[in-house]
Parts: structure tokens; C-alpha cells; sequence
């Protein structure tokens, strides 16, 4: 059992404020379901008591409060839940008549005795089992070797610090991947009593501000004629039937749960907004079309769709038939000002969720809300670009050579006009390689993707002989945990400078990257023209970078829908035809999980007029063999000159 207390001073009726504070108190759990409250003799009767609550009255006009909890509830639990209770109330918060607040001495003197004994262990594991769906995991367990990955690990931080008052260093998370090796490396922080911008209430039909990567998507997306350049086309082909009326029926409750794909964008007065339209709105707008609707219409003719996004849904879901098979095929075009690379497992876990409770008659029951992606654009308008984190980028990416120099002489001219001319190549791994990939980032405690990343970057400083190489990628943008089940555009394009020396260990390179990405990720809600602004670069002078990686991890566009009677219907993804291209060089790292083994594959998109195939293909076959010699050398101790391509 631990005990803590609290102080609140100045209040005239201390036996009237009891139910207010209690209802404040237990009102700050993360999880109040199954609370139970009732008063308690004292001394109690109750040999099971997880939280105890005494409101004393201390020389008259003030209040002590003790909180007292059991051997289930872990003591910093409520160290934490007082501590954020106090501050809510010297916030300003809604109160009784006269109530000031103020922590006991008591509770600050105690609190690093309180730390050194918090079963922090436990809480981290919570975390994990929760969001891993994995109620056997134990505190030694790896967390990357239950499915975890690097938005997943965000989302735990966020909810760590959230809800729990728990600080995590990114990159501690992948140095130290079990709970209970995390724990020793946490800081207990204090509840931020600092005033922070709040966004208004919003209802669902109003109009919303963009958001700071949704401003820098528009100006390229007017920049580019308001064209198809960010369709983002989804193919998938069922092997077994589905019920197209159930689809509709459960995609219709993922638009109802996510106001962003039910918004539409207008300029007004030369600002760009975003308004979501109600629930009893959607059927004005045509979204679905059934495969007896699609005769004729191709995954290439969906794709090629012109969005009037002042007017129609940033979506369109039609199913289609296979002519050789006859299998039911599904185009889910999308368009990016409404979701990101992130967004989209969500939406399918939550189609999935939908389907199963439709084919048994009933509406989803969500665990946990989805706040509308308006109110986070409000919140980060009024809190606007921090400077700090501005600087941080500048100060790294000044002097920096964008440019690629590969295959020097065997270039094709590169045409006066930027060309979005775009084709692309695949480049399947074996399972062989792909399980040692695995084994190597377990082995140096870093994610997947730094490890292709890692091979990617050697591959282009071997072929191009530079040692400054400007490498861009996708940081999630999801800086406060709140949104984390929330659909919609948080995405920011980040620029990393990565040294390579021929003398470097690998192993070393390896450990910069991730530690440079690791860093990076909490600078990472800056956009991307904001930085382009800083380094006096003119808005005609292109991305800071010419590669482009990023990690498709465990990629829901291969899985199963199921049935309340049991069936399973099965889908695999079309890999869309790509034409056109914003990056000169694009790397993505595909992770598909299909029955239950993973599946690594590459796929690297080229522009046309910069690159010829012939150039992909070496340079996709060159990477391969990069990664088969990570493969062959687990330690990676060999200097980066000794990898012969």
C-alpha cells in the first residue's frame, strides 16, 4: 500500500466539495469502466480497497487529501492521478465556489521514495499487451518481436507520458525493447500545469483551418493544377466472396466514426478551409459503387479520377470484377489531403471491426474514440510552428548538397519543366533474407526500416561516391496522443544528412541513422516548405532531397474479413500502376503479413525522364545485394568500403 496527499486550501464548505472532487479524481483514470465508489467506515471494514480517498479538513478553511491505493493499483498510479488532479484545478478548471489547490510538500518529498518502488515494469507491459493485442506477453518480453513497430512504439510513449506521466526517449525504446528493460530507463515527470491552446468544441458540420502539413499538401497540390498527383489508388482482390451490401453498410460506419473522409476543402476570402458534412448528409453524395455498377471500369480508370474536392468525398470505393478469374475486386481511391500512409490501417482495421459486427446485425461498438481530425487542425493553428523546431532543421540541413549524383554519364537529359513522368520496378526478397533483415535489426536493437534504410543509403553513396547524402522520409506527425486512432493528413516529409565514410564500420552507420531518425522524430511537425523557407530555398527549386524511404509496415492491404458465423474472406493487394511521381527516386519497403508470415518486398519508383529502367533495375538489384551481404554478416563490423557491389 502506498500513501500520498494532497493540499487544498481556501474553501468555505469542505463536506460540499466531497462529491465534486471525487467525481474529478476517479474522472482522470484513462480507464473508468468498472470504477465502483462507495463510502467506507473508518477505519474501513473493506480488505480490498484499490483506491481510498480521505478529505480531512486541515485548521478550518482548508482540505487535505489522502490517497491511498491497494497492492492491485501501482503507487505511482496514484502519485500520477493526484498530481494531475491538483493541476487541474490550479488550471482553473471548473470547480467549487472558492476552492484553490495547492500539492502537499508531503507528495513532492515523497515522490522519488514513491519512484524507486513504482511497478513501472507492469504499466509498460499493460501498454504493450493493449496495443499488441498480446495478453501473454511478459515484462522480458521484445516488443518488435510481437509485431511492434515505430508508430505503434509512438503511440505507447504518447500514452505512456499521457496517461501515466512517463517519459520515453524514442530511440530507449529500441535499445531497450522489453517493458522491463524500458523501465529502467524512464523519467517520471510531473503533470504540465502550463496553460497549452485549447481548440474550440467543434460539431461535426464545421469548418476547420488546415493543418500545418495539410497547408504545405495544398500549395503543391495547386502548384500541380489541382491534378491527380495525390490520388493515392488502393487495389484489392478478394479470393472468397463478399457481401458488397454488408461492405457498404460497415465503410459507411468508418466514415460515420472519421469526420476526415467526409470533409470537403474550399477556399474562402484566400484562406483554404475544411468542413466535414454531417452524418445525415452522406447520402447527397455518391461513394460506393457495386461491381453490377463497374462494368467496363478499370482499377486505371478509377485511379485516373480529377477529385472536385470543393463538391464530392475525398474517396470513392467501387468493387469490380476480375474478367479472368471473376473474382471481386476493390479500387479504393483516396485522396491524401484527407489521409496518410498511417491513416490507412486504421481505416481497414476499423472496416474490418465494422464487417464482423454488420454480418451479425449489429453497429460497431468502438473501444476507443477517434476525436474528428478537425479539432487537432484547430490546435495546431492556434499553437502555430514552434520556432525551436524550425531551427533544429536549418541548422542541420544548411550547406547540404540535394543533389544525386548517379550513374554519371549515362543520364538521360533532364528536360527544362519538372516532369512528374513516372514508372517503377519491384524487388521481392526471399524469405530467407528477409527472416535474417529481421534477426540483424533484433541483434543491433533497431527497427526494420533502419536497417533497409541503412542499405539503401550505402547503396547510393557506393554508386554515386558521396559521402553527404540528403535522404527524405515520412515522420507520422502525430504529436499528441489524443489523435492517435484519428484518420486524416498528419504526415510531414522529414530530410536526414547521413556521412558516409569509406572506413565507417557498418554497424556504426547503422547506429547513426537510427539515433539521427530517433532524434528527429520529436522536430518532425515542422512541413516540409517551412524548411525549404528557412534554407532560402525558392519555391521552384524542388524537394531538399532526391530519395524518398518509407516503410509500409505490417500493411493491412493483405488480411481477411470475418463473419459472425466464421467465415474468413480473404484479400491481397493490387500493386497500383504508378505514372507520376513528386521524388526522382522513391523507396518503399513493403511489409506484408500474409497467414501469418512476413513478407518483405521493394519497390523503388523512378522518374522517367531522370532515370531509365535499365538505371532502376541495377540500382534495385544493387540494394538486393547490399542487403544479402547484411545478411551474410550479422555483426556488421566490416567497414562500408569492404561491401563489393
Amino acid at each position: 500500500m502506498e500513501t500520498i496527499k494532497g493540499h487544498a486550501p481556501s474553501i468555505s464548505e469542505p463536506d460540499d466539495a466531497l462529491p465534486w472532487i471525487e467525481i474529478n479524481l476517479t474522472g482522470g483514470l484513462t480507464s473508468p469502466d468498472g470504477i465502483i465508489d462507495q463510502e467506507l467506515l473508518i477505519p474501513t471494514r473493506e480488505a480490498h480497497t484499490d483506491f481510498m480517498l480521505a478529505i480531512m479538513p486541515d485548521h478550518g478553511s482548508s482540505i487535505d487529501l489522502v490517497l491511498t491505493t491497494g497492492q492491485a493499483v501501482s503507487s505511482h498510479a496514484g502519485v500520477f492521478l493526484l498530481d494531475r488532479f491538483l493541476c487541474r484545478l490550479a488550471s482553473g478548471e471548473p470547480s467549487v465556489s472558492g476552492l484553490d489547490t495547492q500539492p502537499a510538500t508531503s507528495a513532492e518529498d515523497t515522490r522519488e521514495d514513491v519512484a524507486d518502488r513504482l511497478d513501472i515494469a507492469m504499466i509498460i507491459l499493460e501498454e504493450f499487451r493493449t496495443a499488441l493485442g498480446a495478453p501473454e506477453m511478459q515484462q522480458d518480453d521484445d516488443f518488435f518481436d510481437f509485431g511492434g513497430h515505430s508508430l505503434l512504439a509512438t503511440r505507447i510513449i504518447g500514452r505512456l507520458l499521457d496517461s501515466h506521466g512517463l517519459e520515453v526517449n524514442f530511440n530507449d525504446f529500441f535499445d531497450a525493447p522489453s517493458a522491463e528493460a524500458l523501465a529502467a530507463r524512464i523519467s517520471v515527470t510531473r503533470a504540465d500545469c502550463s496553460p497549452s491552446p485549447s481548440p474550440p468544441q467543434t460539431v461535426a458540420s464545421s469548418k476547420a483551418p488546415l493543418a500545418l502539413a495539410q497547408t504545405s499538401l495544398w500549395k503543391a497540390y495547386a502548384a500541380h493544377d489541382f491534378g491527380t498527383i495525390f490520388n493515392l489508388p488502393f487495389g484489392l482482390e478478394f479470393l472468397d466472396a463478399v457481401d458488397e451490401s454488408l461492405f457498404e453498410q460497415a465503410f459507411r460506419d468508418v466514415l460515420k466514426r472519421h469526420a476526415g473522409l467526409r470533409t470537403l476543402f474550399y477556399q474562402q476570402d484566400g484562406r483554404t478551409w475544411q468542413q466535414a458534412i454531417s452524418i445525415s448528409e452522406l447520402a447527397d453524395y455518391r461513394w460506393f459503387w457495386t461491381s453490377r455498377e463497374s462494368q467496363g471500369i478499370t482499377l486505371q480508370d478509377e485511379a485516373s479520377h480529377r477529385f472536385d474536392l470543393a463538391s464530392e468525398l475525398p474517396l470513392r470505393v467501387r468493387f469490380l470484377r476480375d474478367s479472368k478469374t471473376g473474382n471481386q475486386v476493390l479500387s479504393l481511391l483516396v485522396h491524401h489531403m484527407a489521409i496518410d500512409e498511417w491513416s490507412l490501417n486504421t481505416v481497414i482495421d476499423d472496416l474490418r471491426h465494422a464487417y464482423l459486427a454488420r454480418s451479425s446485425g449489429s453497429e460497431p461498438l468502438w473501444t476507443r474514440p477517434a476525436p474528428p481530425f478537425h479539432d487537432f487542425a484547430h490546435q495546431q493553428h492556434a499553437a502555430g510552428v514552434d520556432p525551436s523546431h524550425l531551427q533544429y532543421w536549418k541548422d542541420r540541413l544548411a550547406g547540404a548538397n540535394s543533389q544525386l549524383q548517379l550513374f554519371s554519364g549515362d543520364k538521360p537529359e533532364e528536360t527544362e519543366t519538372a516532369s512528374l513522368a513516372a514508372d517503377w520496378i519491384e524487388q521481392p526478397l526471399t524469405q530467407e533474407i528477409s527472416n535474417r533483415l529481421y534477426a540483424i535489426a533484433r541483434h543491433h536493437n533497431v527497427s526494420l526500416f533502419n536497417v533497409i534504410y541503412t542499405a539503401i543509403a550505402l547503396t547510393l553513396h557506393s554508386i554515386g561516391q558521396s559521402r553527404d547524402i540528403v535522404i527524405g522520409t515520412s515522420a507520422s506527425g502525430r504529436t499528441d496522443p489524443t489523435f492517435y486512432e484519428t484518420v486524416g493528413y498528419f504526415t510531414t516529409m522529414v530530410a536526414h544528412r547521413i556521412s558516409v565514410t569509406p572506413e565507417m564500420p557498418i554497424a556504426r552507420l547503422l547506429d547513426n541513422i537510427q539515433h539521427q531518425i530517433g532524434e528527429s522524430m520529436a522536430y518532425a511537425d515542422v512541413p516540409i516548405d517551412l524548411i525549404q523557407q528557412a534554407l532560402g530555398m525558392a519555391e521552384g527549386d524542388g524537394l531538399p532531397f532526391e530519395a524518398y524511404v518509407q516503410i509500409h509496415a505490417k500493411n493491412a492491404l493483405n488480411g481477411s474479413l470475418a463473419t459472425a458465423d466464421g467465415e474468413t474472406i480473404r484479400y491481397r493487394q493490387i500493386d497500383p500502376d504508378k505514372s507520376e511521381s513528386m521524388f526522382d527516386l522513391q523507396f518503399e519497403i513493403m511489409e506484408d503479413n500474409i497467414e501469418g508470415e512476413n513478407h518483405l518486398r521493394l519497390v523503388i519508383t523512378y522518374n522517367a525522364d531522370r532515370y531509365h529502367k535499365e538505371q532502376a533495375e541495377k540500382l534495385g538489384a544493387t540494394i538486393r545485394k547490399t542487403l544479402s551481404f547484411f545478411a551474410e554478416h550479422e555483426l556488421l563490423n566490416a567497414p562500408v568500403s569492404e561491401v563489393t557491389l
